[in-house]
């Protein structure tokens, strides 16, 4: 593991009620008496970066942790461009194949959703940063551990924290949810579900599904469907070349098996029981090939098999072309007890949309996949839910900062972000209690396309993260307007963002003397019939990237924006418009997708923002 440097170290755990426990961290020692809970802890002086230790701890029995260094040590969380792997990143292969660095460690918090702030966190492990071990590692965690590795010379712990998909409340401790008004509406919500739907999201249920005689068909009735499996023999292969696999990994009270009799009475059939919440998953995943690749299916319009059982499961279709698992699908489905056939027509699959569109790969596809579900379906999560299971367990652990990638889930209402991100660093940092400590925020990059000059929800999100940066100590922003992709919710381009987030940290945190940043919006006056806008950390000036500055768009009383021309005069911009002889607002990169091109001399780009604060498109939004 990598313990904080330069901090108190403090040691827990639990024991039997009023057992002595010693506990020795290379010559620092430490003992108390465990309470009636049996819960102990000892606070052992903090030391220089450098290791290895060894940490005994000794009750009435010993245990003794080896290969304990001292160092930085970083939470990272969010949603999933958080999660996104180092091997689906743009130089993603490269950066494996030289990773290799004990020096860096990484520890990956399991999933868990609660109610009640959680003491531990569900059985996990730190681990060496090899090039086996970095490949499914958030690629952001990564590149911005591997450069604070190489400028500060100290091990570097990361601790991934992160859930896809995930909202900022569900991350926000629940005082102030319940206490903050414009935030009291998110419990509000939770509290008004079916109770059902609140028990499966957060209490394990027991599911039991048979699947059955998969079938490939064709659309003419007169052909007969050829058979894909049927686990007659006993086996799980299917009669393409491939096998049937299963995935329990976030689902580990889970099985699979094949159980006899099968459909008919006779043979037997594919089984997965066990229990599941609404934090879990797994996968029964069938390969066409035994190699994986794709097969042409051309022939074939469909796919029909059988069901059984109690609990819920969404079919997808995989293909090789889409990586980023927005799988052709269809809708979730429900088991019965009696054998009831399914028929998936794979005209009518579709994707999910938050992913990149890609077209249906009749001639390449490389299998099909049973995702398994509590039996009341997709359920929704808890506000809370991730910071009681996931971020509270961690509070006493020492860390220097947090990076945090997140807010895709909130768009539609960015209004009320403005609030819920400084209440949720708020949160942790009491929780944490070691002040204000280093909280840097990745702004929202280039994805959507909304119409031009008009409101942008996406805009109004990284507008909030700007807005909590300017509000909150000891907060940075890394901006990644220029490494999106309109299409592609989860673009690959994630090197640049750790690096940036590395640098402001480097820049702040660390005092090194450097640019950490680009041009962040100041102020700005009206000049005639022109708008000059300031800006803090212009580093060594101002620079479009291109002939001419794009991106700015100018408005009169009338609230309407006019493209307009941009000029860099020093460290300003000056913005004018044939259209607007009496302006009064300006607006930078504002839209979904913005073209804009403005940076520092120093290779940061400039923020989005606005000088007006006109009621958005989220405004009414809770």
């Amino acid at each position: 593991m990598v313990l904080q440097r330069d901090k108190p170290i403090a040691i827990w755990g639990w024991a039997d009620p009023d057992e002595r426990i010693s506990v020795r961290l290379g010559e620092s020692t430490g003992s108390t008496l465990t309470g009636g809970d049996g819960r102990w802890e000892v606070i052992l002086p903090g030391r220089a970066a450098g290791g290895p230790f060894v940490l005994t701890v000794v009750g009435s029995k010993a245990i003794e942790l080896k290969d304990v260094m001292f160092g930085e040590v970083w939470v990272a969380s969010g949603q999933s461009n958080m999660t996104y792997a180092l091997s689906g990143a743009t130089g993603g292969e490269e950066a494996i194949a030289k990773a290799a660095n004990p020096q860096i460690r990484f520890f990956t918090v399991p999933k868990l959703i609660s109610l009640t702030p959680q003491s531990d966190t569900l059985r996990a492990n730190w681990e060496l940063c090899t090039s086996d071990t970095v490949k499914d590692f958030s690629a952001v965690g990564y590149f911005f551990a591997a450069k604070l590795y190489k400028m500060l010379g100290v091990p570097i712990g990361i601790i991934l924290s992160a859930w896809p998909g995930s909202t900022g409340e569900e991350w926000t401790d629940p005082d102030s949810l319940r206490t903050i008004p414009v935030l009291r509406p998110i419990f509000q919500r939770w509290d008004a579900l079916p109770q059902v739907e609140k028990t499966s999201a957060t209490e394990a249920t027991e599911f039991a599904l048979e699947f059955d005689d998969f079938e490939l068909l064709q659309d003419h009735v007169s052909n007969p469907p050829t058979i894909l499996s049927n686990f007659d023999d006993g086996r799980s292969r299917n009669a393409t070349g491939g096998a049937w696999s299963y995935d329990w990994l976030s689902a580990p009270h889970t099985v699979f098996e094949l159980v006899a009799p099968g459909r008919g009475g006779a043979g037997y059939s594919a089984r997965v029981r066990g229990k599941i919440d609404g934090a879990n998953f797994s996968s029964l995943d069938a390969d066409y090939r035994q190699d994986q690749s794709a097969m042409d299916l051309s022939e074939y319009s469909g796919i029909r098999f059988w069901v059984r059982g109690n609990g819920a499961f969404q079919f997808q279709s995989i293909q090789p072309t889409i990586t980023d698992w927005d799988n052709y699908s269809a809708g979730i489905m429900h088991a019965t007890h009696e054998w009831t056939p399914v028929t998936i027509w794979f005209r009518d699959l579709k994707q999910a949309g938050w992913g990149v569109k890609m077209p249906f790969t009749h001639n390449a596809l490389s299998g099909i996949r049973l995702t398994i579900m509590t039996p009341a379906g997709d359920v929704a999560l808890p506000p809370s839910g991730m910071y009681e299971g996931m971020i509270a367990p961690l509070e006493e652990y020492g860390i220097r900062g947090v990076i945090w990638y997140q807010g895709e889930g909130n768009t539609w209402r960015a209004y009320q972000y403005r609030t819920l991100l400084p209440a949720l660093i708020e949160g942790w940092r009491k929780g944490w209690g070691e002040g204000d400590f280093p909280f840097l925020i990745v702004q929202l990059p280039n994805q959507g396309h909304s119409p031009e000059l008009a409101d942008s929800i996406w805009a109004e999100l990284r507008e909030a993260q700007l807005m909590t940066v300017r509000a909150v100590p000891n907060t940075g922003l890394a901006v990644s307007i220029d490494v999106g992709e309109p299409g592609n919710l989860h673009p690959p381009r994630k090197a640049e963002i750790g690096e940036r987030l590395a640098l402001w940290a480097l820049g702040t945190t660390y005092g090194h003397e450097s640019v950490y940043s680009g041009p962040l919006y100041k102020s700005s006056r009206v000049e005639g019939d022109q708008i000059r806008i300031q800006f803090e950390h212009v580093g060594s000036g101002l620079v479009a990237d291109g002939d001419t500055l794009e991106g700015f768009s100018i408005a009169g009383a009338d609230k309407k924006f006019h493209r307009a021309k941009a000029w860099i005069d020093g460290g300003d911009v000056l913005v004018s418009s044939e259209d607007v002889r009496s302006p009064l607002a300006v607006r930078y990169a504002w839209a979904d997708s913005p073209d804009c091109n403005l940076y520092n001399l120093d290779g940061f780009p400039a923020s989005p923002f606005r000088t007006d604060d006109w009621l958005g498109a989220t405004f009414s939004n809770r």
